[in-house]
């Protein structure tokens, strides 16, 4: 058995909250053995969008050597698909305080005049401390709580449901009005730069994977591949340690858990999921699919855009330019939609070029080339009513367990922000300091 130097770390996966929180460990000089297995390792096969309120993941990307810091990627307004034809873009200003988003509110033509006096109305309320947000609004549709606030049935049809399955991959019938107001809060209601929207590409993403990695394998962290699941050894309150397929045991001072919570519990035995609440809830986390499907066009594309759908298929399209600025990358991508994600691929391309002909109607004179289709059977977390409370927190019951994932409670959708923010508590948690 390895004896625990007084400072270590046994972390489970190599997603990017176990990347994270080992980075950040390594460089406070905790000696760190990381493991790894196939059916843990985080879904790099698609691109993501950061917004500018996701400050751990602009950070991250900002301090990183080797990964180019988001600055310098270009930026773009969400824009949305009208049902009159229009495309119209969410553009903040740069008036001071809370000045941006009133102005940016009053000037967006997606919303009728009455839709938006009415969110005037009820922010104002709220800021003047005339009406409270609800104490229920966990238990209550993002749907339901919209139309209670004036939103009419166009607006959320139109803006909110197709914002909001950008924001948290949820539906709006399906979103927990709690889930709802914290996503829209810090793109819309911070600063002037937080709903500005980077895309950043698979390659992009790997290459930040690759570069924690390599940063930590420098400062002599262990990470050790394994071909089956370890066990973990449970005490009364804690774990002993963790052993490996080849008998070698572990020991460690902290354990943390960078795995899909699916992923954890087939490591927990049934007495901790007897005994502890915390661990039991972790059965009744949902995930949602996605897919996403990718074309090129023959033309260049300008600026990089954003342009978010409503109704039934595809829920946003992403348009930036290829590599060699010659040609359009295009990626039509859809969340939770099960009849439409079980589609065949030979469907699933079909539509996505009709899309793009109803939404740039001079695209059908240029060919469109289908390059990649990706399916991820576990995207996104559902937020229905009552979610709040199965997302687990950083510490768990055990004294020397924390678990980190976009999936734990961080108060943010499960996106890379969740997960660097869970990764960044758990450190916080590990060396005393605050998060």
């Amino acid at each position: 058995m390895t004896t625990p130097p007084a400072e270590s770390v046994v972390i489970l996966g190599t997603s990017l909250a176990s990347l994270v929180a080992a980075y950040e460990l390594a460089r406070q000089g905790y000696h760190l053995t990381l493991i790894e297995h196939p059916s843990w390792a985080d879904d790099l096969s698609t691109s993501e969008h950061i917004l500018g309120c996701h400050r751990e993941m602009h950070t991250l990307l900002g301090t990183l050597p080797g990964v180019e810091a988001p600055a310098r990627n270009p930026v773009s307004p969400l824009e949305f698909f009208l049902p009159d034809g229009r495309i119209v873009s969410y553009r903040a200003t740069a008036l001071p305080g809370s000045l941006h988003w009133i102005a940016g509110l009053v000037r967006f033509r997606g919303l009728a005049w009455n839709d938006r006096w009415q969110l005037l109305s009820y922010l104002e309320r709220i800021w003047e401390q005339e009406i409270s947000a609800p104490t229920t609004l966990d238990q209550r549709t993002a749907e339901a709580w919209l139309a209670s606030i004036g939103q009419s049935q166009s607006a959320r049809d139109h803006i909110w449901s197709p914002l909001v399955r950008f924001l948290t991959g949820n539906a709006l019938p399906d979103l927990s009005a709690a889930a709802c107001a914290r996503a829209l809060a810090p793109p819309f209601l911070t600063d002037a730069r937080a709903s500005s929207c980077t895309k950043l590409s698979s390659s992009h993403l790997q290459r930040l994977h690759h570069q924690l990695k390599t940063a930590l394998v420098t400062v002599g962290a262990q990470v050790l591949a394994q071909t089956d699941l370890p066990h973990i050894q449970f005490g009364q309150h804690r774990i002993d340690h963790v052993r490996l397929s080849d008998g070698h045991k572990i020991q460690a001072t902290w354990y943390l858990s960078g795995i899909p919570h699916y992923a954890l519990l087939k490591l927990l035995p049934d007495r901790l999921l007897t005994r502890y609440g915390y661990f039991s809830q972790l059965s009744e986390l949902t995930d949602l699919p996605a897919i996403s499907v990718h074309l090129t066009g023959s033309t260049p594309a300008g600026i990089p855009r954003l342009v978010l759908l409503a109704g039934q298929g595809f829920q946003s399209v992403s348009i930036v330019s290829a590599a060699d600025s010659s040609s359009t990358l295009y990626e039509l991508s859809a969340v939770g939609d099960l009849p439409f994600l079980e589609r065949t691929e030979t469907d699933l391309r079909t539509l996505a070029k009709q899309e793009l002909h109803r939404l740039f109607p001079a695209l059908q004179a240029i060919p469109l080339h289908s390059t990649a289709l990706h399916r991820r059977p576990r995207a996104a977390l559902s937020l229905a009513s009552g979610s709040t409370i199965r997302r687990p927190i950083q510490q768990s019951p055990l004294q020397n367990l924390l678990v980190a994932g976009p999936w734990t409670d961080t108060g943010w959708p499960s996106n890379s922000e969740s997960a660097v923010v869970s990764a960044r508590r758990c450190v916080a948690a590990i060396t005393g300091s605050p998060s």
